[in-house]
């Protein structure tokens, strides 16, 4: 009897010594995991970049020719962001000279730009049609906008309502895509009446009126993360 029981005792002991040797059996190896979340933004014109206005008739210029939808951009971004607009200089760069008759240095603002969609809050905004305006007047230096920069979307500043959300134009076409149309004025003379700034005020001896002519502006358009 005391056999057994010594028997028995033993095997318990060594089942529990068991036990406990496979539990102390351990190993891990680690790895880390890392994420860059680079900032997104894209702003894509679809249409073509010219927009030609051609005077030919008396009933353009007393008119003038309107462009609906002359430009379409469109806007994806991770992040809340604002859009504005300005002309890279401050007057029409005069290619070809028809006439001597007339002022060839025509200011930017005779062209009108209105955003038919998301327009913006800003106080110098395109919810109708308005004078762009040039470099000096669009208060704009080395890309960076002011409180009275013209504004497509959102506006300067950071409070809540002065920029648009992150999104995709695909997914937001109605805040994320913007359709621009424009206009031009000049009248006879060619005046541009439109315009808030007049013609020929540097040189009061020349006419107030434009010279037939071929001319080109570029109109910057400027996507920025919320300013």
């Amino acid at each position: 009897m005391r056999k057994i029981l010594f028997v028995f005792v033993a095997m318990i002991t060594m089942s529990l010594y068991t036990v406990k040797s496979y539990g102390q059996l351990n190993d891990e190896q680690y790895n880390y995991v890392t994420m860059d979340l680079r900032g997104i933004l894209t702003l894509t014109m679809t249409t073509n970049p010219q927009v030609d206005f051609v005077f030919s008739t008396v009933q353009e210029y007393m008119q003038g020719i309107t462009r609906f939808n002359a430009v379409e951009l469109e806007v994806d971004a991770t992040m809340a962001w604002d859009l504005f607009a300005y002309a890279s200089t401050d007057k029409w760069v005069q290619v070809e000279q028809y006439s001597t008759n007339g002022h060839n240095e025509l200011p930017a603002e005779i062209l009108e730009i209105q955003s038919s969609v998301n327009t913006s809050l800003a106080p110098e905004n395109f919810n109708a049609f308005v004078s762009l305006a040039g470099l000096t007047n669009s208060t704009v230096a080395g890309g960076v906008p002011t409180v009275d920069t013209q504004f497509l979307g959102g506006q300067f500043g950071t409070a809540a309502g002065e920029s648009f959300a992150p999104g995709t134009a695909f997914a937001n076409p109605s805040t994320h895509k913007f359709r621009l149309d424009m206009r031009l004025v000049p009248d006879i003379p060619a005046t541009f009446p439109n315009s808030v700034v007049a013609i020929n005020v540097d040189d009061p001896l020349l006419p107030e009126y434009a010279a037939a002519g071929y001319y080109y502006l570029e109109v910057v358009y400027t996507l920025v993360e919320d300013l």
